[in-house]
C-alpha cells in the first residue's frame, strides 16, 4: 500500500498522523476545546477515533505553514479528515469533563492524569520517556534529575480522586503509571507502590506501569506482587551508539544490557503479553529497530512502536518524522514476529500514542486483519472482566512465594 492510500487503512493513517500532525480549521475550533499541551515543550494534541476503532493522539500543527498534509474539518457533529482532495470520516474525542475539575488539594485534575485511548495515564511525580513526550527527559540525556514543581509528588488521595472521576465518566478502563528514574535498587518502583495498592484496593481495574528497570530481579518480583498487571522497561533505541549519544544518562547509570535482562526476567514472571518495551521508530535505522523486535520477542517481550512526531523537543534533538513507505515494513515485521512467537497481543492495546502489535496487523496484509477474533474478545466489557479476574487469580498463586522470598531478603 502506498502512502497515498493511507486513508483506506487505519494503521497507516495513525502512523502518518502521529508522525506529521494535523491542522484544524475554524469549524473545529468553534466547537472543541483548544488543544492542551502535555508540557511546555510539546505541541497541543487532540484525540481522534479512526475507522475500525483505532485511537490516535495527534499533535496539532501550530500554523498553516506546518508540514502536515492533513486538515480536520467539522460539519455539525460530523468530522472529516482531508488530505490532497481525499477524505475520511473520523470522530473527535472530546476532552474528558474531569479535566476541568480539581482534586481536594486544589490541583487541576488534568495535571494529575490524562486519558490516552482506554488508559488513564497517571504521573504522580513527572512523566518520562519518548513514548508520551517525543524526546528524552533530562535524566536520559545527562543523568541529572529535575526539580519538582508545586503539587509534586501528588498524594495517593489526589490520584485516587482523578481515577475515580475518569472511571465515573466512562472515559477510561485501565490505569497507566509512567515514572522517571528514581535511583536506588528499585529505580523508583517503591515510590509507586502506595498508589498502585490504593488503586487495586478501590477499583476493579488493570494497572500498567512504565519505569526504568531496577538493579535486581527481586524488584521485578516485587512489582508483580504489589499489584502491577503489565510492566514496561522501555529501551526505545536498540543501537548502542545511538542510545549512548541520545540517552547518555540511562546508559551511564543503568546500562543498556540491564533493560534487556530485566525485560527477559519479567517475561518469566508476568503473563504472556503483559511485558512490553517501547521502540521509537525514526531515531535509528529501520534495520536496527527490526533487530530489536526480534530480540524482544525471542525473550517473550512485546515490542510497542512509538514514532518521532513534530514536537519541538524531537526537532531540537535532530530527529525527523520517518517516511511512511520506509518504515511500514517494520510494522509488518512487528505483527508477524509477535504472532509467530505466540505472545498474547490482547493485553497491551488501545494506546493512542503508540502502535501495538495488534494494530500492526494493518501493515501485514488483508489476511492479517482477519486473524484477530480472539484478541477482539479482550476489547469487550466481558473480556475485560475476565482478564481482571484471571490476573487476580494468577497473582494469588504466585505472590505467596514471591512475598516470602522478598521478605526473607530483608530488602
Amino acid at each position: 500500500m502506498s502512502p497515498q492510500d493511507a486513508g483506506d487503512n487505519p494503521g497507516y493513517l495513525k502512523l502518518e498522523l502521529t508522525a506529521r500532525g494535523v491542522h484544524i480549521d475554524a469549524t473545529v475550533r468553534a466547537q472543541a476545546a483548544p488543544p492542551r499541551a502535555t508540557d511546555d515543550a510539546s505541541p497541543g494534541t487532540i484525540e481522534l477515533a479512526l475507522p475500525e476503532g483505532v485511537s490516535v493522539n495527534v499533535p496539532v500543527a501550530p500554523s498553516a505553514a506546518g508540514d502536515s498534509p492533513y486538515l480536520l474539518s467539522a460539519h455539525g457533529d460530523h468530522f472529516t479528515l482531508q488530505k490532497n482532495g481525499s477524505s475520511v470520516d473520523v470522530h473527535l474525542v472530546p476532552e474528558p469533563h474531569f479535566y476541568g475539575d480539581r482534586v481536594s488539594s486544589g490541583l487541576p485534575m488534568h495535571q494529575v492524569a490524562r486519558v490516552y485511548g482506554s488508559f488513564i495515564a497517571v504521573n504522580p511525580s513527572f512523566a518520562c520517556g519518548y513514548g508520551l513526550r517525543g524526546a528524552p527527559c533530562r535524566f536520559c540525556r545527562t543523568g541529572s534529575g529535575v526539580t519538582l514543581g508545586d503539587g509534586f509528588p501528588m498524594s495517593v488521595q489526589d490520584v485516587a480522586e482523578v481515577v475515580r472521576a475518569a472511571f465515573s465518566e466512562g472515559v477510561a478502563d485501565f490505569v497507566y503509571f509512567n515514572l522517571a528514574y528514581g535511583g536506588g535498587e528499585d529505580a523508583g518502583i517503591a515510590f509507586l507502590e502506595p498508589y498502585i495498592r490504593a488503586i487495586k484496593r478501590q477499583f476493579n481495574t488493570l494497572v500498567a506501569v512504565q519505569v526504568h528497570p531496577p538493579k535486581t530481579d527481586r524488584w521485578v518480583d516485587r512489582t508483580y506482587a504489589m499489584g502491577v498487571d503489565a510492566v514496561s522497561y522501555a529501551i526505545e533505541i536498540h543501537d548502542p551508539e545511538i542510545l549512548a549519544r541520545r540517552c547518555a544518562g540511562r546508559v551511564r547509570y543503568i546500562g543498556r544490557d540491564r533493560y534487556y535482562d530485566a525485560l527477559g526476567y519479567a517475561a518469566t514472571v508476568f503473563p504472556s503479553g503483559t511485558v512490553w518495551s517501547d521502540l521509537v521508530v525514526g531515531l535509528e535505522p529501520a534495520e536496527s529497530t527490526t533487530r530489536a523486535i526480534d530480540v524482544l520477542t525471542a525473550a517473550g517481550v512485546l515490542p510497542v512502536l512509538s514514532v518521532v512526531g513534530p514536537s519541538s523537543d524531537a526537532a531540537a534533538a535532530g530527529a525527523r518524522p520517518p517516511v511512511l513507505d520506509v518504515v511500514a515494513p517494520v510494522y509488518a515485521h512487528l505483527f508477524r514476529t509477535v504472532r509467530a512467537a505466540r505472545i498474547n497481543m490482547g493485553w497491551i492495546r488501545d494506546l493512542s500514542f503508540a502502535i501495538t502489535p495488534l494494530e500492526a496487523r494493518y501493515f501485514a496484509g488483508d489476511d492479517a486483519r482477519l486473524t484477530v477474533a480472539l484478541q477482539q474478545f479482550y476489547r469487550s466489557k466481558i473480556g475485560s472482566v475476565a482478564a481482571r479476574n484471571l490476573a487476580r487469580l494468577r497473582r494469588r498463586l504466585r505472590v505467596r512465594t514471591v512475598s516470602d522470598s522478598f521478605d526473607s531478603s530483608h530488602l
